[in-house]
């Protein structure tokens, strides 16, 4: 179902039209990591209707400012909600299908909250023999919402147990909310 080793190149110099994402400074990183303190600018028009590039423009940057090896999003858009943007290692390959009933991502999506897992080996949402597989002991995850709807799912995925703190849930959640913005941009968002 995963594809392991899978890297992704995009472009990294991006500037602004569309508006700063920026985490709080004075949150501090884990294991003596400095604090998350990044402020990114996507420039909407230079990506023009190319939500595919976008998607892994933002997947890239989620998955670079959160020190994960990887990243996905997975988007519902006319159908079943199915990954549309992978990076790095440990995420899905695109085009597969998300199930919203069980597990990690899926009790993300019912909930419509941002979730951590410090430990996928101790985690019950998640498998632990497919994250041992996978190289994933650690999974962050930010719910995509359009109006009063859960239409997607971008998540961080880490070799390390306890990769990520608060900060980094602040910086996933207005990076979800980046990806609602290209979708509308580039596209009419209709469920369907």
């Amino acid at each position: 179902m995963f594809v392991k080793g899978v890297k992704y190149i995009v472009p990294i110099s991006l500037e602004a039209e569309a508006g700063s994402l920026e985490a709080d400074a004075g949150t501090a990183g884990t294991a003596g990591r400095p604090p998350v303190s990044t402020s990114i600018q996507y420039e909407f028009n230079s990506l023009g209707s190319d939500l595919n590039t976008a998607l892994r423009v933002i997947s890239e940057r989620a998955r670079t400012l959160l020190r994960g090896a990887g990243a996905a999003i997975a988007i519902a858009d006319r159908g079943p909600m199915m990954c549309r943007a992978s990076v790095g290692t440990g995420g899905p390959p695109l085009g597969t299908h998300v199930d919203v009933n069980s597990g990690f991502s899926g009790e993300c999506i019912r909930t419509g909250k941002t979730l951590r897992c410090d430990d996928a080996e101790t985690d019950p949402r998640i498998e632990a023999v497919m994250s041992r597989r996978l190289g994933i002991r650690s999974i962050v995850a930010a719910p995509i919402r359009y109006e009063r709807e859960v239409v997607g799912v971008l998540e961080v995925f880490s070799p390390q147990s306890a990769a990520f703190d608060e900060g980094d849930l602040a910086v996933l959640e207005r990076l979800a909310q980046t990806v609602l913005l290209m979708v509308s941009h580039t596209q009419s968002f209709k469920r369907g």
